[in-house]
């Protein structure tokens, strides 16, 4: 069991910072204690009353806070008992929070990495046209990627967007920056916020269960078995005008990626 005085101190050594959002900032502060290992699995939260005088926020933003956490998976909460750290897997993706793959897996305070990227141009055929509300053999960027969590192999990942997107930036970018902005940033989304001034505001996704065979392998990747069973997931992203920006599909290896669906009453 943990000590509870050492749980206060590491809410007590927390950097205090300017709020722009009551629940969120504070939210965020528990989360990064918890990223950070401060506040391990298993361990229970001071109640309430306790964390509102120690973040100096009132009540009613920790309730808050924690049911943000909550919803995200991070914390659990027994009435009469209190909240805990969750006892997190490699990976969980809440299927509500538009999360991409580096974020994910840094939100669930692992290592992204990139194993293998390879970025090359392509046209639409007539399922991506389709997807991107674009004309059929319109160019596209593919970004392929091996994804790795503490340098485990966890996700394979094909990204598509139209070229002309390379030009909505201050300057230009051409397929050798973008792979070489892409091993420096890894986050695809702050990439196209960063350098193309393009804004992702949310995504629909659609997910079954596959098994490889010896023609999807390829398509992923030979880090993969072809008798994998994985999680196949497609996403179109759109930006805050609904425009479709980034056709994204993603092989997740079964036992380490875990999706979970909130639902409220």
């Amino acid at each position: 069991m943990n000590n509870p005085n050492s749980v206060i101190n590491a809410f007590n050594s927390e950097e205090t910072r300017q709020p722009e959002s009551l629940p969120e900032i504070t939210a965020n502060r528990i989360r990064g204690m918890i990223e950070s290992g401060k506040l391990p699995p298993g361990t229970q939260l001071p109640n309430e009353f306790e964390l509102a005088e120690v973040m100096k926020v009132s009540r009613g933003t920790i309730r808050s806070a924690l049911s943000l956490l909550q919803q995200q998976g991070l914390i659990w909460r027994r009435q009469g008992v209190g909240s805990f750290v969750s006892e997190a897997p490699i990976l969980e993706n809440r299927l509500d929070i538009n999360l991409g793959v580096t974020d994910l897996i840094r939100s669930m305070g692992r290592k992204p990495g990139t194993k293998f990227l390879k970025v090359e141009e392509t046209t639409a055929d007539e399922h991506l046209a389709e997807q991107l509300g674009i004309p059929i053999n319109t160019p596209l960027v593919s970004v392929h990627r091996i994804r790795t969590a503490d340098d485990k192999v966890v996700v394979a990942s094909v990204d598509l967007f139209p070229s002309s997107f390379l030009n909505r930036g201050s300057e230009p970018i051409d397929i050798k920056q973008l792979e070489q902005l892409i091993q420096r940033e890894l986050s695809l989304y702050k990439l196209f916020e960063t350098h193309l001034g393009i804004v992702l505001d949310y995504g629909i996704a659609r997910l079954r269960p596959i098994q490889l065979n010896a023609e999807s392998s390829i398509h992923v990747g030979y880090e993969f078995p072809s008798d994998s069973v994985m999680l196949y997931l497609e996403q179109v992203d759109y930006d805050r005008n609904r425009e479709p920006i980034v056709l994204s599909i993603e092989y997740h290896i079964a036992g380490f990626s875990e999706f979970t669906v909130y639902r409220r009453r």
